[in-house]
């Protein structure tokens, strides 16, 4: 893994964080939807305590990054790294097989 997080906690942080990202670059262009779906996240990974449950979560919310081109796709170079780094931790968290618990 390298340096990629190790704990469910880890990656969580990493979520949060990139969420956040999104959020305030959201707020900044006034972009409503966004700001939403930032807020969907945030009650989505919320409970999460789990490897199986950071999994579920993730699959969540790669459905709405990926599918919904109104969230994916970048108008701004701020909004295109917000995007590209919750994308990142979203895939990294799908992918938490082996990260340990805590």
């Amino acid at each position: 893994m390298g340096n990629q997080p190790r704990t469910v906690s880890a990656l969580l942080a990493e979520v949060h964080g990139a969420v956040d990202e999104v959020r305030a670059v959201a707020k900044a262009e006034h972009d409503s939807a966004r700001q939403g779906a930032a807020n969907w996240l945030d009650r989505l990974f919320g409970d999460v305590g789990t490897r199986a449950e950071l999994r579920v979560a993730a699959k969540m919310a790669l459905v709405l990054w990926g599918g919904m081109g109104s969230f994916s796709d970048a108008n701004t170079r701020e909004d295109g790294a917000a995007i590209d780094r919750l994308g990142r931790a979203l895939t990294r968290a799908r992918r938490s097989w082996f990260v340990r618990e805590g």
